[in-house]
């Protein structure tokens, strides 16, 4: 049980490191100049030309979902902090809140990175990590980002090896809108699903590279007959982007999909049957100074395995929660 634990321990706090990582490499890609067709302005977009060195991150993510497993239970998650950048390939600093809502029973979690350690946030309480943790992500993110090292054009999404200009298909100009105080414009665009598996099984491996499991079965990367059966099991899928008005910078960016799975998928979908997945993400304060520090007094890594056990002990015996997850609309 205690093995079970120290790992379990060691993949939350590189789960949160991640998913700030993930976030982060979306808002690191600032456009300049380009045309102004919305096919040119998508694709500046999300090319990097000037870095996003600071800025804080808005995520939230819904999933309501049928099937036969636990796995399928609604859920709900509410990811918001500020992040600095420590430079190309460096592990950048942050401070990170974490909501989340499993089949009814809310979890609050946190994590902040300063630098040379992460702490990890449980049920109000703050702790200190293993310094072998925070070498591991350390590692992990440089590993990650190394594959861009020798590219022409420099940005952290090619350090995961994916592009989403080229899965965001047939994008229209929506008109204008304000986030954080910045004039945006506003396209739509359908998605290109077998181009979009292609980069979520490139994720998928770059997760593995900092220590995460796949988020399919079966694990490591999609082979090219999984992804044309996957691609049958999405019926719909819109993104919303958000790209400044003069900098082509990425502000916000809105997802919405429904799944329904095939008899063919629904092992790959680990029992899902069918599902609708949200997801908004927004960023603020680009480029603003942030002040991370480490907590006050945090308890010692050896206090963190009984803090973990009994959140775990918490959520056993979790039933499924009535009625899919909601997401709060962005004002």
């Amino acid at each position: 049980m205690r093995a079970l634990l120290k790992n379990t321990t060691s993949r939350i706090a590189v789960a949160l490191a991640a998913t700030a990582l993930a976030a982060a490499a979306l808002s690191a890609c600032s456009g300049a100049g380009g045309g102004e067709s919305p096919q040119a302005l998508l694709s500046d977009t999300f090319s990097s030309h000037s870095q996003i060195e600071s800025g804080k991150i808005d995520l939230a993510f819904s999933l309501a979902a049928s099937g036969s497993h636990a796995s399928t239970q609604p859920m709900s998650v509410h990811l918001s902090g500020p992040f600095q950048s420590e430079g190309a390939g460096k592990l950048p600093h942050f401070s990170l809140a974490l909501q989340a809502s499993v089949g009814g029973h809310t979890l609050g979690a946190g994590a902040t990175a300063t630098g040379s350690a992460l702490y990890v946030q449980i049920a109000g309480a703050w702790f200190s990590t293993p310094s072998s943790t925070y070498k591991a992500i350390e590692e992990g993110f440089a590993h990650a980002s190394s594959k861009a090292s020798t590219s022409k054009v420099q940005s952290t999404f090619s350090s995961l090896g994916i592009d989403p200009g080229k899965w965001l298909a047939e994008p229209s100009d929506a008109g204008t809108a304000t986030v954080d105080g910045v004039e945006t414009v506003h396209l739509t665009a359908a998605v290109d699903v077998p181009a979009f598996l292609a980069d979520v099984s490139k994720l998928s491996q770059a997760g593995s590279a900092l220590g995460l499991a796949s988020p399919l079965s079966g694990g490591g990367s999609i082979s090219a007959g999984a992804i044309d059966e996957l691609a049958k099991s999405i019926h719909s899928a819109r993104v919303d982007v958000y790209t400044g008005k003069s900098d082509h910078t990425l502000r916000r960016l809105e997802v919405d999909a429904t799944v329904v799975a095939t008899t063919q998928t629904q092992a790959l979908l680990g029992g899902l049957h069918s599902a609708r997945l949200r997801l908004l993400l927004e960023f603020s304060r680009l480029n603003q100074p942030q002040s991370i520090s480490a907590p006050a007094n945090p308890q010692s890594p050896s206090q963190l395995l009984p803090a973990l056990q009994q959140l775990l002990g918490g959520l056993e015996g979790t039933t499924s929660a009535q009625g899919g997850s909601t997401l709060e609309p962005l004002s």
